[in-house]
């Protein structure tokens, strides 16, 4: 038999291993975020209202017609501001992201080090964060969107409050973090439903009048300032409707739990066998509300595996929890060990296609679609007039206005927001002096030849409008970007 210190060298050396390759994993969107080309096509949308923030221009009124945005604003004001500093607002925004998977994995490993875990049990939880994010969601991490920042503020919203311990300041800051994480991503109401549940069922009176009366006196003022901006514009486009799909939600769904299957089972049984403990109980219902959350967001059309972004935190936190209560029932080191790789068996698995990705990526690939995209960038420059660019950084680095966000305006002419044939007017009239499209029809096949595919999340162009393009401009240049289009004599 051996000691105990020869056992826990076994859950130490899992951990560390796993450490390494999680490192390795982010170097990746690290080392890409150096790169000029489009990672995804967020990042130019972003890019556009970030630099109208920076130049104090509004962000819901003054648009052009075939622009709108359902973003709050805080991310756009941060990003833009911190763009003007190192003069490049995508790279700010790809730095922004980076910064904040690592605040996140390290709020993953404060809460389980409240929960009473040691050093390396919080490492666990990092270490697991950073892995489910830098395997499963790579393109995601280390790009110019707002997801993780408004992430990383809820999440430490919620480590303010646990480590409140009856102090009125922190309930405070506890309560400006989450409604922040609100003001950057709409989407982030889980945590700071969740801290509010346990505000109320755990908090003095005196607790809760301060994080409540702070809560709402915060969101007050931040709806305040954007009316007095904006006017009434921020609600009218922030709630416009989009399509939502059944099929969509439950294959994508599927397809998440495929990634996840092996941690969901293995720690969402641990802490119900953990259950006991407050906050073991706590983080077993942010695991099931962030399943049941992220799918009903994930048959809505535009939505992402960042909807599924709790998700990953609340295993990630959830590992260091079950690993504490599988010490506490006697486990011994290689006990400990064997848990840590059953939770992070996908991940190990997925392992080799993602560090081959990085391989390829690293030995030339990047440093070609750089090239590819800079000669997609030359073109469009050449060409005098507006561009509808599905790709907005192509129209940015080209010098050319946003003129049409051809997703969310497709949107709108489906619920009426903008009259149906609202771009095919436009093709027909020669609007545009190029149409940059990457994608062509997009709806599912009615083929029992093709088969039955995945609704799809992102339709920039109802099919009809493909038909006056086609009749309307014709090809002029094929690129890293799509094709591109030229109005026909």
């Amino acid at each position: 038999m051996t000691d105990a210190t020869t056992d826990h060298k076994a859950y130490r050396i899992a951990i560390a291993a796993l450490m390494v390759l999680a490192l390795v994993l982010f170097a990746y969107p690290l080392t890409r975020a150096f790169y000029h080309f489009e990672i995804d096509m967020n990042e130019g949308w972003n890019a556009y209202y970030q630099m109208r923030a920076a130049a104090g221009l509004p962000l819901y009124t003054g648009l052009p017609q075939g622009m709108f945005n359902n973003y709050p604003p805080l991310s756009f004001y941060l990003t833009g501001w911190l763009g003007q500093m190192i003069g490049d607002v995508i790279l700010a925004g790809r730095l922004v992201s980076l910064a904040a998977l690592g605040v996140i994995a390290l709020a993953c490993g404060r809460v389980i080090r409240v929960a009473g875990g040691g050093t390396w049990d919080a490492r666990l939880g990092m270490t697991c964060c950073l892995l489910f994010f830098t395997a499963f969601a790579t393109d995601y991490v280390g790009m110019n969107d707002p997801q993780l920042l408004g992430q990383a503020l809820a999440i430490w919203g919620m480590v303010i409050w646990l480590q409140a311990c009856g102090r009125m300041g922190w309930a405070i800051g506890a309560a400006a973090l989450l409604v922040a994480s609100v003001m950057t991503k709409h989407n982030l109401v889980l945590l700071p439903l969740l801290v509010a549940g346990d505000v109320i069922l755990r908090g003095s009176m005196r607790q809760k009048v301060v994080f409540f009366g702070a809560s709402i006196t915060l969101t007050l003022l931040c709806f305040g300032l954007i009316l007095f901006n904006n006017g009434d514009a921020f609600f009218g486009q922030l709630l416009a409707a989009r399509d939502w799909n059944v099929e969509r939600a439950f294959l994508f769904t599927m397809e998440i739990f495929s990634r996840f299957q092996a941690p969901i089972m293995v720690v969402g049984l641990g802490l119900i066998a953990a259950r006991r403990d407050d906050m073991a109980r706590l983080i077993l219902v942010y695991l099931a509300a962030a399943i049941v959350l992220g799918a009903g967001f994930s048959g809505g059309a535009g939505t992402d595996i960042n909807v599924f972004f709790d998700l990953s935190i609340a295993l990630a936190i959830g590992a260091g929890l079950v690993a504490i209560e599988l010490r506490r029932r006697g486990a011994d080191g290689r006990g400990m060990a064997a848990l840590v790789l059953a939770i992070n068996a996908g991940v190990v698995l997925f392992a080799p296609q993602a560090l081959g990705r990085f391989a390829v990526d690293a030995l030339g690939d990047m440093r070609a679609r750089e090239l590819a995209f800079a000669a997609d960038v030359a073109y469009l420059q050449s060409v005098s007039g507006d561009a509808l660019c599905q790709s907005p950084l192509l129209c940015l680095r080209s010098g050319k206005p946003l003129v049409y966000d051809s997703f969310n305006a497709t949107q709108a002419m489906y619920h009426g927001a903008l009259a149906p044939d609202d771009l095919a007017v436009k093709l027909r009239a020669h609007r545009f002096a190029v149409v940059q499209i990457s994608d062509r029809r997009q709806h599912m096949s009615d083929d029992p030849a093709v088969g039955q595919v995945m609704p799809a999340r992102f339709i920039n162009f109802d099919d009809g409008v493909f038909d006056v393009l086609d009749s309307s401009y014709r090809l002029d240049h094929i690129g890293l970007n799509g094709r591109f289009y030229r109005p026909k004599p």
